[in-house]
């Protein structure tokens, strides 16, 4: 390789980066739809407008790599806290498990005076149709995060067959939409009213988990059995 070769490279790779971090910044500010990928490269310092999507295609290969880029050291510590658990004997313990979607995720955060943006940028993008994220099992980078779905669906299994995904989806939408609050409090100059982050670290793995293993009340059965969503009396078992 030519040493010309290995600036090119060097310098594509920083402008990449580049475009990730302000692309990061932007949707979690904006939303995906109100931010366009030449305003990013633009940001970006590129002078090419057209830089974003020569280098990413478009802008759901740009949210991918946002997350790729985000994502790849939350899976390494996710894994190894599933492996902790694991060797603790709490591999399927429900409060282990919520520990370990949330903490990993949690130290992105920033703090006053260095802001982040990666959990607002997860809410908004997350939605996003033909990314990544959207099927958990698709990438090595999202494996920690769909064994914890996976073990958790089968603490679920008590739960009519329709509340299952319902409650995971409740529960990793109560986290992220609770940090990404908190992230956006520190940014913007309200971290003097927030709890002390370890106090509220805690406090939310609580209601988390509380969440996780809420019962289903009466009154939701019967609306489940009205919308004929389960079976109003257990199916008759055949010979």
């Amino acid at each position: 390789m030519t040493s010309g070769t290995a600036g090119g490279s060097t310098r594509g790779a920083a402008a990449r980066l580049g475009m990730i971090e302000v692309a990061e910044r932007l949707f979690a500010e904006r939303g995906v739809h109100g931010v366009s990928l030449r305003e990013i490269g633009a940001q970006a310092g590129q002078r090419n407008t057209a830089a974003a999507r020569y280098h990413f295609g478009s802008k759901e290969a740009l949210v991918d790599a946002v997350f790729k880029h985000r994502m790849e050291p939350i899976n390494e510590r996710r894994l190894a806290y599933l492996g902790r658990l694991d060797a603790a004997g709490r591999g399927h313990d429900l409060r282990g498990l919520v520990e370990a979607f949330l903490h990993p995720l949690a130290e992105t955060l920033g703090t006053p005076g260095k802001p982040s943006w990666y959990v607002r940028f997860c809410v908004n993008a997350g939605l996003l149709e033909g990314i990544a994220v959207a099927d958990l099992s698709a990438e090595e980078y999202t494996r920690g995060a769909a064994i914890v779905r996976d073990r958790l669906l089968t603490l679920f299994d008590d739960l009519p067959a329709p509340l299952r995904h319902d409650r995971w989806t409740l529960l990793a939408g109560y986290v992220g939409q609770t940090l990404a609050a908190r992230e956006a409090f520190q940014q913007y100059g309200r971290a003097d009213r927030l709890t002390a982050r370890p106090v509220f670290l805690s406090h939310l793995l609580d209601t988390a988990v509380a969440l996780a293993a809420a019962p289903v009340s009466p009154a939701t059965t019967t609306t489940l059995k009205a919308s004929g969503a389960v079976p109003p009396h257990p199916p008759r078992r055949t010979p």
